[in-house]
């Protein structure tokens, strides 16, 4: 992503008080709930609702986002509590190589010329034995929720060969309300592990 964009997400943070929810996601608190803490990389985190749940659980979340104010908020909320934050592109960030025992893409909707290198990006930052957690917004939710571009918005179609190495254990569509009395939005859910590696022989 271009400093443009960066500038955009400054804008749209700096305009309001608090731009998203401050609830952390409700299938990451299902999923992630069962796992034993390590360490978390939270993607295109903005303010940090998902990171701020993850440490206060126990894990150590890297925080990354291209806004500086977004991951300012983060900071502040985050106290002593566990977590790095990051101001980079996610690609670039990504292409350090570093791996986690979860990973975080929670309603990031890149182009489709770029869906495929991020996510299979995202994926190879998973380690051995770790998780990797995506959700966003359904083709079905266009022109209520997400990106105006249809492209942008996801399938389990465009997500069932998305994770290359690893075993998605569940793919699946999911109806959630905003709020009370709106009609329900449509999401896309994918939760998936690495193996975990096989033990030399003694």
């Amino acid at each position: 992503m271009t400093h443009r964009h960066a500038a955009d997400w400054n804008r749209r943070y700096a305009s309001t008080g608090r731009l998203f929810p401050v609830e952390p996601d409700e299938s990451l608190v299902e999923l992630a709930s069962g796992l034993a803490p390590g360490t978390a990389l939270d993607l295109g985190a903005g303010e940090g609702r998902n990171s701020l749940w993850l440490a206060r659980q126990g894990w150590r979340v890297t925080a990354v986002d291209l806004s500086p104010v977004a991951l300012g908020r983060l900071r502040a909320a985050a106290g002593h509590l566990p977590v790095a934050t990051v101001v980079a592109d996610m690609s670039d960030y990504l292409a350090g190589g570093q791996s986690f025992d979860l990973v975080v893409l929670a309603f990031i909707h890149p182009a489709p010329a770029d869906r495929a290198a991020l996510l299979a990006a995202a994926a190879a930052a998973v380690a051995p034995g770790g998780h990797l957690f995506l959700v966003g917004h359904h083709l079905g939710s266009l022109g209520r929720a997400g990106p105006p571009d249809p492209a942008r918005l996801y399938t389990t179609e465009r997500l069932r060969d998305a994770l290359p190495g690893l075993r998605v254990a569940r793919l699946t569509e999911r109806r959630r309300r905003p709020d009370p009395g709106s009609a329900p939005l449509l999401d896309v859910l994918a939760w998936a592990e690495r193996p975990a590696a096989a033990r030399e022989p003694a």
